[in-house]
Formats: structure tokens, C-alpha cells, sequence
């Protein structure tokens, strides 16, 4: 057996075509249906809590996240699971209390943007517009590759030309639904995705449980040094400081999640179009089972390849001379533990998540674009068409960009860490400024300029950057050596504290009665 043998055969290609063939019509048939700015970009206000969670499921359990928690179940193994738990706990707490998603919607907002004009000024929803995009187009950058890598690894289509060439492909199927479709295309493919990734993550688990079996997960950590307490600040199974856990690191991630849970602009974007706030609630209460699912089951299959490759020393030999990605590691164990033609479902299944993501997130930017940064700009008021081709055009430059990441940009930690740190610096900004606009009557515009600004800080967290803080350090014979994490938390830190700072020293005329509109929309 060698490290690239797959079981992955014609007929497999077959079925995976099938299933792209089925994604094109969606799309076609889908654009009969757009009618307006609202149909496309939240399908008409129309999502009821079953279709809603759905397709909010679908977008969220993408592909590029059952590749970072696998590759964290294979760094990290069992320590890696506080992820699903504190997953589920900000869900369930969200959906209890409808703390910040119940009065967002009540604003009756597009957009997260528009909600900052509303309750502040023009030119923040346009920086926050800005923001908005810088951060999901960072974050989302690797998601093309991620995806790609994935297809390569399992369908042993390996090596730099055929990676290029599959990113390049799923990028332009994508594209063409999504530009054709907007949400209303969205919300179709995101349903049958849901069916078909559902059904082919619960194959995966049945035949990776199979495979390694009890005694499999046990050794794991009683004869590998597998990884179980996140609370150490050592991997055992790994020397590199950045694939270990720790008490820093399950704060930052904590802080991370909450916010992104709430805020995140494409999981944001399901908020807006429930058909009431009671629903959105509901949506998050719900959410909580799958969003678990999504965690926990990936991270199986990563551990799973971490025993695979223990037990085969001429496979791990082979794996780490070659200096294989460890997100690769577990697309290339199931290549050998599951049969021709199941195969191909599953794969269909993660090209369901690749999709269900991609277009998501497309749709999300590309409608801030047209709705918050270009539109607020132009002296005339754009017609609904006008506002929709923008949205399309986006689509397209922003999914160029991403190819163009996707090759150029070789990520220096695990894939959630990089994803968390790009996410911060939007999700360090929007923080304060959306909860202390619903719930803060004396938020200033000059407390949400600073607070958005202030998020660009955590771009000093990613890989080079902090190397290159810490070459600074010693040499200047400082005992101080930064992790990513410490800069994250003081993204979240400096934003807050410039907000409320700003916003005391700067306030606006007419903020008292801005948030009381704002307080009576959400009451209504």
C-alpha cells in the first residue's frame, strides 16, 4: 500500500458529475425566479425555521470546515473537541435569550452595514461595508484550496498541476449558479446539500468507527501521546507550539466563537431573511444539534487518520518525507477505507459543503459591495437592477481573488487558527459596534469608526507577522515572545475599548434618539 493509492474509480467520477450537472440546472432554474434586490440577496424575507435551518446548516457545515477539524483531529486529537463544546453552549444561549439576533432583525436591516447607518452615520456603513469584505475575503482565502486539496487527496489526482486545475474548476461552477441565482439558487442548492452531506457524513463516521475501532481510539492515547486535555499547553503529539491549546488559546477561541456565532456576515445573512424575529431565535435554539454534528464528526475522521498512519510506520514514514499538508491526511485515509462508488457519494457529499459555503459566502460579500460600500457612494439612487448586476460583478472579481490567494498564500498554522485570526479582524470591530448600537444609547459614530479601525490590529496575529515580532524582541534582548493568540485578545480588547472611549469623548447629537428608534424597531 502506498501513501496516494485510492479507491476512487470512473465510476466515482461518474457520480460526482452527476451531481455537478444537477448544481448547474439549480442555478439556471433558480434565476427565472429573481425579481428583486430582496429575492436575490435574502430570498424575499420568506425562510420558515425548518427551510431556514437547512440551508444555514448547509452553509456551515462547508467543506473547508469538515478540513479543519479534521486536520485539528489529527493534530490535536481529542483536546480539539472543546471547539464542539463551546460551539454548543453559545448556540443554545443564543437561541434561549435571542440576545442581539432578535433585535437585528426586528431592524428589518439587509445587511449588518445598513444596520450601522441606521443606527449611526453613512460613512461607517460604508468603512464597516469595507471591513466586512477585507475580512471575508482574507478569511475566506484558503477555502478554494482546502476544498481542492481534498478532491486531490481522494481521487489521487495529486501533485501542484492538478490542484490548480481542480481550484480553478470549482471555482467557475460555483461562480456560474451563484451569479445566475443569488439566494433564491442559494437556498435550493443549500437544501439538497444538506440532504446529500448529511447522508455522507454519517457513512464516513459508520466506516471510519469501523475501521479503527475501539481499540484504534484507544491507542490513540494510551500508546501515540495522543492530545485529550485542551487545558495543557503541550501537544503531546505534536512539537510545534502553534498546534498546541492551552488556557490562552481556549480564550481566544471563545471570544471568537461568541461573536462569530452572532455576527458572522454569511450565518448573519440567514438571520436576515427568517420571515420574523421569532424564528431568527428559533434558528439558533435549533442550530445547536447539527452545529455539534459538524464539530465532533470531522474531528473522528481526523483521529481516525492520526491511528491509521501510527499503525502503518511505512505510510507516516512516507507521509512526512514527502512533507504532505496535515489537512490532507484525512481525505487520503478515507481514499482507502471506503469502497468504489461509495466513495463517489461521499465525494459528491463534500462537494455539497464546498458549494454550499462558496456560494454563501460569494453572495454575502458581493451584496455588501453593492449595498453598503457602492450604493451609499453614488450621488443618485441605483435601481434594484442596477444594485443586482453590481452584486454579480462582485461575485466574479471577489471569486478571482480568491483563486489568486488560494495559489499564492501558504498558510503558517492549522487552518482554524489561520481562519479565527483573518475573522478577528472584522469580528473584533463589529462587536461593539452592533451590540453597543442595540443596547447602548450613548454609542457614538466616532466610537464606531475607532472600533472598526481598531480591528485591523489582528492582522499582527497571522504566522509572519508574529515572527517577525518576535525576531524584534530578541533583538532586543526582551523575555517576550507573542503567540497569535495573545494579539487576537487584544484585537477584541483595543476595539472595545476604543469604542466605548471614543463614543464618550465624541458623542453624536442625536444618539439618544437614534437608539431608541432603534430600541422601538426591536420592540415592535
Amino acid at each position: 500500500m502506498h501513501l496516494f493509492d485510492t479507491n476512487f474509480t470512473t465510476i466515482d467520477w461518474g457520480i460526482v458529475a452527476a451531481y455537478l450537472a444537477i448544481s448547474i440546472v439549480v442555478g439556471v432554474w433558480a434565476n427565472r425566479y429573481v425579481g428583486n434586490l430582496s429575492g436575490y440577496l435574502v430570498a424575499g424575507r420568506t425562510l420558515r425555521i425548518r427551510l431556514a435551518l437547512a440551508t444555514m446548516t448547509g452553509t456551515e457545515i462547508g467543506l473547508v470546515t469538515v478540513m479543519y477539524s479534521a486536520e485539528l483531529g489529527f493534530l490535536q486529537q481529542y483536546a480539539s473537541l472543546y471547539l464542539a463544546v463551546y460551539e454548543f453552549i453559545i448556540l443554545l444561549a443564543i437561541g434561549l435569550t435571542g440576545f442581539v439576533v432578535y433585535r437585528l432583525r426586528e431592524t428589518g436591516v439587509l445587511t449588518i452595514p445598513e444596520f450601522y447607518e441606521q443606527r449611526y452615520s453613512r460613512g461607517v456603513r460604508v468603512l464597516g461595508g469595507v471591513m466586512m469584505v477585507l475580512s471575508g475575503v482574507l478569511n475566506m482565502g484558503l477555502f478554494l484550496k482546502a476544498g481542492s486539496l481534498f478532491l486531490v487527496s481522494i481521487t489521487g489526482f495529486h501533485g501542484e498541476l492538478g490542484l490548480k486545475l481542480i481550484m480553478t474548476s470549482l471555482l467557475l461552477l460555483v461562480l456560474f449558479y451563484t451569479v445566475l441565482g443569488g439566494m433564491i439558487s442559494v437556498v435550493i442548492t443549500d437544501l439538497i446539500q444538506f440532504v446529500v452531506l448529511g447522508t455522507a457524513m454519517v457513512i464516513v463516521t459508520y466506516f471510519v468507527v469501523a475501521d479503527t475501532g475501539i481499540d484504534g481510539f484507544h491507542s490513540v492515547v494510551h500508546h501515540f501521546n495522543g492530545y485529550v486535555d485542551p487545558t495543557q499547553s503541550i501537544n503531546p503529539s505534536h512539537p510545534d507550539p502553534e498546534h498546541a491549546i492551552g488556557p490562552l488559546r481556549m480564550l481566544s477561541m471563545a471570544v471568537i466563537l461568541s461573536v462569530a456565532l452572532m455576527l458572522w456576515p454569511a450565518g448573519a445573512s440567514r438571520t436576515l431573511a427568517v420571515k420574523s424575529a421569532k424564528v431568527a431565535k428559533q434558528l439558533y435554539l435549533w442550530s445547536a444539534i447539527p452545529f455539534l454534528s459538524r464539530r465532533t464528526l470531522p474531528v473522528l475522521w481526523g483521529i481516525g487518520a492520526f491511528a491509521f498512519l501510527m499503525l502503518n510506520p511505512p505510510l507516516r514514514e512516507e507521509f512526512v518525507r514527502q512533507e504532505v499538508s496535515s489537512q490532507a491526511a484525512m481525505p487520503l485515509y478515507l481514499a482507502k477505507i471506503l469502497p468504489t462508488g461509495l466513495i463517489g457519494i461521499v465525494t459528491a457529499g463534500m462537494l455539497a459543503a464546498f458549494m454550499s459555503t462558496h456560494d454563501s459566502y460569494l453572495l454575502c460579500w458581493s451584496g455588501v459591495v453593492a449595498q453598503d460600500i457602492v450604493a451609499p457612494l453614488v450621488k443618485r439612487d441605483l435601481s434594484e437592477q442596477e444594485r443586482v448586476r453590481i452584486t454579480r460583478v462582485s461575485i466574479v472579481v471577489i471569486g478571482a481573488l480568491l483563486l489568486f490567494w488560494g495559489l499564492w498564500y501558504e498558510v503558517s498554522t492549522n487552518l482554524w487558527q489561520y481562519m479565527g485570526i483573518t475573522g478577528t479582524v472584522y469580528l473584533a470591530g463589529v462587536f461593539p459596534v452592533v451590540i453597543g448600537g442595540l443596547y447602548w444609547k450613548r454609542s457614538s459614530s466616532a466610537g464606531a469608526y475607532a472600533a472598526l479601525l481598531s480591528g485591523l490590529t489582528a492582522i499582527l496575529a497571522l504566522g509572519p507577522c508574529v515572527s517577525f515580532l518576535n525576531h524584534l524582541f530578541a533583538e532586543a534582548n526582551l523575555s517576550i515572545v507573542l503567540r497569535s493568540d495573545h494579539l487576537i485578545i487584544a484585537a477584541f480588547l483595543t476595539s472595545l475599548l476604543s469604542f466605548a472611549g471614543a463614543s464618550l469623548l465624541y458623542p453624536d447629537d442625536n444618539s439618544g434618539s437614534q437608539s431608541v428608534s432603534v430600541r422601538e424597531a426591536a420592540a415592535s
